[in-house]
């Protein structure tokens, strides 16, 4: 006796790469799956929408297999938002960053000849999942769930003591506390703004903001939250020195260890970085080097008519050649200075994503990196390692109308 089986996603899943149903029915030489349907919910916060947002099915097999990749359908439903950096204590993911996912349907299938039969595969909200806009790489072409805490590529970062940085991290019912160590041994937990509590938000909400939350680590925020000790502050610490940002769970061990490292830079003015990294989450790199602004200028021409007679010339201020249309669209090429050889990794999560944003003036601006290849930098050929990469601002320098 055979019936089909199904294969569905489980939390988390990365929406950049495949995601798959799948039913299949071939167990026995008879079987088959003669259709399949799914009806796919998608949502950010606790509770599900009334309707579906796609209704899918296929009244065909091959070998008795039904597939259906849904991750293009997640894709167009997910938000993001830079402006996160400035917040102190622990901050929940922003709507639409993180999604509910949950298929329901049906199938007809035969039992090894017998009369075909049609019945529920799914029902209910059991199988719902969560998703991200990241992305698995060619060594998890399957998108295996993500199970880690942590969710930025592992490397040092360099930052000003003035730089304001959050720090995305997976709350699943392991993560239960931070603690801030620094160089010369000075260390605490990190506390909400109000130094009431250590606790992140409850990993078990039904809402999916709360699945992935956001922590005020980088060192402005540090500064601003008001729950810290001081021996904790930057401001008590100097140029040079680092502290490390430990996670920890229920039991005190260490789950991931990221170091920020403070960076004085007297001669360039540096320019900070927000993307969407390969887990789908806001991520933050500072450029500290030379960098440089170009305008992209252009603009359209037609031939004036100028009135001319016998008694009469036209004036030399008045075109023949008139200009319009005129705009520029801004550039600015940047150097990280040096960094470790880990940072290969942070220039791929750039280059790949498809939501970056520049610091400027205090507003998180649209950017596009010009993508092409790029040699990724070992020390034992290069020594000091040094990227360069230009974006393009997303926006003309002049606003028009059409």
């Amino acid at each position: 006796m055979s019936t089909p089986i199904i294969s569905r996603p489980s939390s988390l899943k990365m929406a950049r790469s495949p995601i798959f149903y799948t039913g299949k029915n071939n167990a026995l030489a008879n079987d088959s799956l003669d259709s399949m349907s799914i009806d796919l919910k998608i949502w950010s916060g606790a509770t599900a929408p009334s309707s579906n947002n796609y209704e899918l099915s296929k009244p065909y097999s091959v070998d008795e297999v039904i597939n259906f990749e849904i991750s293009n359908l997640i894709r167009g439903e997910f938000l993001h938002d830079f402006d996160i950096y400035n917040g102190t204590g622990y901050d929940l993911s922003p709507e639409g960053e993180v999604l509910w996912v949950n298929a329901t349907g049906s199938w007809t299938y035969s039992n090894n000849g017998a009369a075909p039969v049609s019945a529920p595969h799914t029902t209910g909200t059991t199988y719902k999942f969560l998703a991200v806009d990241g992305w698995s790489n060619k060594l998890n072409p399957h998108n295996t769930e993500y199970t880690s805490v942590q969710m930025a590529v592992a490397r040092k970062r360099y930052v000003l003591a003035s730089n304001y940085e959050m720090l995305a991290i997976y709350n699943t019912d392991d993560f239960a506390s931070i603690t801030i160590s620094w160089n010369n041994g000075d260390s605490d937990t990190f506390y909400e703004t109000d130094g009431t509590t250590s606790a992140p938000p409850l990993a078990t909400s039904s809402d999916s903001k709360y699945r992935v939350i956001y922590a005020g680590v980088g060192p402005a925020n540090l500064e601003a939250n008001a729950g810290l000790d001081n021996l904790i502050k930057p401001s008590t610490h100097s140029d040079g020195d680092w502290y490390d940002v430990i996670l920890k769970d229920s039991l005190g061990a260490t789950l991931a260890t990221i170091r920020y490292e403070l960076t004085c830079e007297p001669k360039y003015t540096p320019y900070q970085v927000a993307f969407v990294n390969r887990y789908g989450v806001a991520d933050f790199i500072t450029f500290f080097k030379l960098s440089t602004e170009q305008g992209n200028f252009t603009g359209e021409q037609y031939n004036r008519s100028i009135y001319q007679d016998g008694f009469t010339s036209s004036s030399l201020q008045t075109a023949k050649y008139q200009d319009f249309n005129i705009n520029s669209r801004n550039s600015i090429t940047m150097n990280t200075g040096w960094v470790e050889e880990a940072y290969a990794d942070v220039i791929e999560d750039i280059l790949m994503s498809e939501q970056v944003a520049v610091l400027l003036d205090g507003t998180w601006v649209a950017a596009s990196p010009n993508r092409g290849s790029i040699d990724y930098q070992k020390e034992v050929n290069e020594k000091l390692i040094n990227y360069t990469l230009s974006f393009e601002i997303a926006f003309n320098e002049r606003s028009l109308i059409r």
